[in-house]
């Protein structure tokens, strides 16, 4: 059984821990959950609000504040919306650390997820830079 699909959709991956389903879909397997996990987070994201079609309160859209002045930029705020989606869409995720900061060149935003799953003994990192 499967708990995500790889995005994009393409049947000539190789990951370890995936499998092709009879649909030519790829997913992780059960095997590889950190993995799944990560795409999740990730997804979750670089959604925008409104862009997923079955849920229009899905994602963050880290990208839209890109484009914005470094001194509007309220990080707190978007550090509460992050948690606040992962506690909606991703239950079985805990976040023990959040941090989301500008870049060096002020044109890109980094985010760094240290996450438990299933009462794991230590965390995963999760580490997005945004462009």
């Amino acid at each position: 059984m499967s708990i995500s699909i790889i995005f994009p959709l393409d049947t000539q991956q190789s990951l370890v821990g995936e499998k092709i389903t009879s649909f030519g879909l790829s997913s992780f397997a059960d095997s590889a959950p950190s993995d799944a996990i990560k795409q999740n987070l990730k997804m979750l994201l670089l959604t925008r609000k409104g862009e997923y079609v079955m849920d229009f309160n899905f994602g963050v859209g880290l990208q839209q504040y890109l484009f914005e002045n470094s001194n509007t930029i309220d990080f707190s705020s978007i550090e509460s919306e992050i948690r606040k989606q992962v506690a909606t869409y991703m239950p079985y995720t805990t976040i023990e650390s959040l941090s989301v900061s500008e870049g060096e060149d002020e044109t890109t935003m980094n985010v760094r997820i240290e996450f438990f799953y299933n009462e794991q003994p230590t965390p995963e990192v999760f580490e997005l830079e945004v462009i």
